[in-house]
């Protein structure tokens, strides 16, 4: 009896060392997060910094212009919302680690007092042997889950900095062609003034003049405006916060050239995009915690106990306490993670059908926006240009008069404004595009 009592105990104490010494540890960290955030986008995230510090990445220099990808950079490394999102990274991994834990034995004592002879028992649950592998495998799908979501995360961060510095340069260039106009609008009410006093014009057109020209210059305010909260809104997005500095840009233009089908842009977004990856992981992991709520309904403990005056003296032996299943099969939290199961495969399904929305929307968007500024490229922009160009030359022999030569100007500068708005759009169809897909363009 003794003998097969220390055999018992030996296997008991090998099989919890090893399940103790197997420490249980997940590569969707922190750095698989950046390695993903670079694979697709060719910028890497900022680990292992003191916190809350505002640092630019290498080869970053804003005093000689910022541009849209060192803007992307720069987010990626101080946005703080994105920043505070990191650390559902150690959540994921505060739960592998719990989920690899055993539980502590439970020691009973009973005093000697009086008659009563000294007792101890010494519970130890077993059945983490079957639940702890199913734990632990919910937990590291639930760190996968988590690491994919905050890939997400960062791409969404990524197309608003395009979008929030697009929006930047817009305003900016608005506000200087607005301001051109005003000044036109200003000189052609001064000519309306001259033309009524010489009774050349009625009293009622030349306010239509004036009229015209305050509208003008109340635009440019709010333009200047828009252009002052678009740079904030940037700055906000680059982790600047509170500091007092002024972003110089240095855009590019936006390219015309793209050939790829929708059938491509799918399946190539459907194989990129992390947030239907993430929806994947969560259908395994409601399946796995299926199994896992199933595996509960058996609950098993070793016992060891011991008294300190048996007929032979002190005795101690071995025992198990079984939790009969006859009342309650853990029906309940089966049905509730199968349930969750349910939904996990329908969320994968609307997440699935969003992408190709977004998809679909997104190319139709930059297909149209490259039309359009094809065609302002193209066509309008010169033939305004041509036309301004040959007011001037009219004017200076005497042609046309000065009112028809700010009018010729007025039409360029509207088409200017027009060409602006255009390229904005390309550039917001472009972002829009990426972010659709994952950030991995068909070449």
């Amino acid at each position: 009896m003794c003998k097969k009592f220390i055999s018992f105990k030996k296997i008991l104490v090998l099989q919890i060392v090893i399940l103790t010494g197997c420490s249980v540890h997940t590569i969707h960290d922190e750095s698989y997060v950046s390695n993903s955030i670079n694979n697709r986008t060719g910028h890497e995230l900022r680990l292992l910094e003191e916190e809350g510090v505002f640092k630019l990445p290498e080869n970053v220099l804003i005093d000689d212009g910022l541009t849209e990808d060192e803007a992307v950079a720069c987010a990626l490394w101080n946005n703080a919302q994105f920043q505070a999102d990191l650390i559902e990274i150690g959540f994921a991994r505060a739960d592998l680690i719990e989920a690899g834990l055993l539980r502590n034995p439970v020691l009973s004592l009973l005093f000697p007092l009086g008659p009563k002879q000294a007792e101890a028992t010494l519970n130890l649950p077993v059945e983490f042997f079957w639940q702890r592998p199913k734990r632990v495998a919910v937990a590291k799908l639930n760190a996968e889950h988590v690491a994919d979501n905050l890939i997400q995360h960062g791409l969404n961060l990524i197309r608003d900095v395009m979008i929030a510095y697009t929006e930047l340069v817009l305003t900016r260039e608005k506000a200087e062609i607005v301001a051109e106009e005003a000044a036109l609008r200003g000189e052609i009410a001064d000519i309306a003034s001259a033309r009524l006093r010489i009774g050349d014009i009625s009293g009622l057109e030349e306010t239509a003049f004036h009229l015209e020209a305050a509208r003008t210059q109340e635009a440019s305010v709010r333009v200047a405006r828009d252009a002052k909260i678009a740079e904030e809104r940037l700055k906000t997005l680059l982790g600047f916060g509170l500091k007092d500095v002024s972003l110089q840009l240095s855009p590019s233009p936006a390219s015309i050239e793209f050939k790829n089908q929708p059938s491509d842009l799918l399946t190539a977004a459907f194989a990129a995009r992390p947030d239907l990856r993430a929806a994947e992981i969560a259908i395994e992991a409601a399946g796995n915690r299926v199994g896992w709520e199933r595996s509960k309904i058996f609950k098993l403990t070793a016992m060891l106990d011991a008294n300190g005056e048996g007929k032979e003296g002190f005795e101690m032996g071995p025992g198990v306490q079984l939790e009969l299943p006859i009342l309650n099969w853990n029906t309940g939290k089966i049905s509730r993670a199968q349930a969750e199961l349910v939904r996990a495969a329908r969320e994968y399904m609307a997440i699935k059908h969003r992408i190709a929305k977004e998809v679909l929307e997104a190319h139709t968007n930059f297909l149209a926006a490259q039309i359009a500024l094809k065609i302002l490229r193209v066509d309008i922009l010169p033939a305004a240009t041509t036309a301004a160009k040959n007011a001037e030359e009219a004017y200076s022999v005497g042609e046309i008069s000065y009112l028809e030569l700010l009018d010729f100007k007025h039409q360029l500068l509207d088409s200017r404004l027009r060409e602006a708005e255009a390229e904005a759009d390309m550039h917001r169809a472009e972002a829009s595009l990426r972010h659709s897909l994952g950030f991995k363009l068909i070449e």
